[in-house]
């Protein structure tokens, strides 16, 4: 073993609660993230996923043909909103 791997092993020997109390507080960091993550994870988007998952439109449209011609219809689609 190298000196470097020696001396940190002996580091750890001698300070055995800090080393316990920073190997808890990774533990603790590293569960929460996960946690977070997780709940990102469900809480992302509900609604779309369930749209997905039926594979539907989220509205269909009627139009009236005799209140709206073809042409009026046609120039409404490329229109915001």
């Amino acid at each position: 073993m190298s000196a470097v791997w020696r001396a940190s092993r002996a580091a750890v020997k001698r300070r055995r609660l800090q080393t316990f109390v920073i190997g808890l507080v990774v533990l603790c960091s590293t569960t929460t993230v996960l946690l977070a993550l997780g709940l990102l994870d469900v809480a992302t988007s509900p609604f779309d996923k369930a749209y997905a998952a039926q594979r539907g439109p989220h509205t269909v449209a009627a139009f009236d043909t005799a209140k709206a011609s073809p042409e009026q219809l046609a120039q409404t689609a490329g229109r915001p909103g």
